[in-house]
């Protein structure tokens, strides 16, 4: 579909559909998304980095602060014609006058509303990057298991065998379980910086 319907190049089109597992709309966006690609290059990164509890605070921020940031510039565009088109039916520009009864009122529900939507989107956001980092350990199990010819993230094969070399099989599904159980917290609206601190404690070990 990518190659055919989008005209991805082939190589291109591998790298997204494999990573994306199959999801057609997520592997859209990173095959046509340089910024994308790299922000999820970082993430799969991370689990690298961990060597002791300041690493695994480091890199719990970094994701917090990139989920951040995704959501805000995915937000800000969004929010400005959001508020511009409410002010424009409560009559705001019309023959230079401001708005009507009831419009800054409405403009600040909207404000109010946009704040949470952002909010969850940062969730989201964490959330789909928990999804890929779990597909690391995905992958050093299936190293672990003598499958190593199955794996998702085929760029990190090497960081993937070293992992798999020195770690054992039942921490592997320790860290996955961690994962998967951040992901389900972060659903029930714990803080964010937190749990996130928390799961790359875990992972660190």
């Amino acid at each position: 579909v990518l190659q055919h319907k989008d005209g991805i190049l082939p190589v291109m089109a591998d790298f997204a559909a494999r990573v994306s597992q199959g999801h057609i709309g997520r592997a859209r966006y990173l095959a046509k998304n340089e910024d994308v690609r790299n922000t999820r290059n970082t993430i799969m990164k991370l689990p690298l980095t961990l060597q002791g509890i300041s690493s695994a605070f480091a890199a719990a921020q970094t994701l917090v602060d990139l989920a951040t940031q995704q959501a805000t510039q995915a937000a800000e565009q969004r929010n400005e014609k959001e508020t511009d088109d409410l002010a424009l039916a409560y009559g705001k520009g019309a023959t230079g006058r401001g708005m009507t009864t009831g419009g800054s009122k409405a403009i600040k529900e909207l404000e109010k509303e946009q704040k949470t939507r952002q909010t969850r989107m940062i969730r989201d956001g964490l959330d789909a990057a928990l999804l890929d980092i779990a597909t690391f350990y995905r992958d050093v199990m299936m190293v672990q298991a003598g499958s190593p010819d199955a794996l998702i993230n085929k760029e990190l094969e090497a960081e993937i065998n070293a992992v798999a070399a020195k770690t054992k099989p039942h921490n592997t599904i320790k860290k996955i379980n961690a994962i998967m159980e951040a992901r389900t917290n972060l659903g029930h609206n714990a803080a964010p910086l937190l749990t996130v601190e928390a799961l790359m404690c875990v992972l660190a070990h």
